[in-house]
């Protein structure tokens, strides 16, 4: 017996796979905010956070007049929302009145000197609200 193979099924078995698989999957958003952790071998896992504060230093720029590099800046990111620290600073006795006990995430990018990410700790602190700075597995353990 011969005849044709009509292609119609296949088309909606796969394209209903697709959709399965699709609404399936679990989508993780990332922020487009890129920063390098420190590594640390003592990991935990990261609980559920209504706060996740960014630290890093803003892109490198050369001066061209004297050819050196520019004074680079720390830029806060809270949310994926930029913020200066003056700004932040205000914002965190709000935050901090509206969510009790909440837990802190500090994303600081590993060239940020200490003491942005000492006093960004103290303000949450003073607040009550509990901090976790993440870091990023260390593969070598």
């Amino acid at each position: 017996m011969t005849g044709t193979i009509n292609p119609v099924p296949l088309v909606t078995v796969i394209l209903l796979l697709l959709f399965f698989f699709l609404l399936g999957s679990s989508f993780v958003t990332l922020p487009g905010i890129i920063v390098e952790l420190p590594k640390s071998p003592f990991g935990i896992s990261v609980p559920l956070s209504n706060l996740i504060v960014s630290v890093f230093l803003e892109p490198e720029k050369k001066d061209t007049s004297t050819g050196f590099s520019a004074k680079r800046e720390v830029l806060f990111y809270v949310n994926d929302q930029e913020l200066n620290f003056e700004d932040l600073k205000k914002m965190i006795p709000e935050f901090a009145s509206q969510h009790p006990n909440q837990m802190v995430i500090i994303k600081a990018d590993k060239e940020v000197p200490q003491a942005y990410i000492i006093e960004l700790t103290n303000l949450f602190l003073a607040q009550n609200l509990s901090v976790l700075l993440a870091t990023q597995p260390d593969a070598e353990h």
